[in-house]
């Protein structure tokens, strides 16, 4: 038998499935992507374009543990100026 309870599953699968994928694009582009290219920038300024290694477009290439701490460098660097900027914490 049929519950009316079951109409309501297969568009609520839909939605959370459509809402993951935005959230793994979210993620992609603002920690990977502006992480990276923040982080990257003021490393290579700061250890005079030795670290990283790996181009500006070559998240790709770099292991995990430099790609993780570009990010986070570049996300700190990001809330920091937003920060200063703002001067309230968000």
């Amino acid at each position: 038998m049929l519950d009316p309870t079951d109409l309501f599953d297969l568009p609520k699968s839909i939605l959370v499935g459509i809402l993951r994928a935005l959230w793994w694009l979210a993620w992609d582009f603002c920690v990977e992507t502006i992480g990276w290219s923040i982080g990257w920038v003021a490393l290579r300024v700061v250890t005079i374009d030795r670290f990283p290694k790996e181009a500006l477009g070559g998240l790709d290439q770099a292991n995990g543990f430099v790609a993780s701490f570009v990010e986070v460098v570049g996300l700190v660097i990001l809330a920091t100026t937003i920060w200063l900027l703002s001067g309230l914490w968000p």
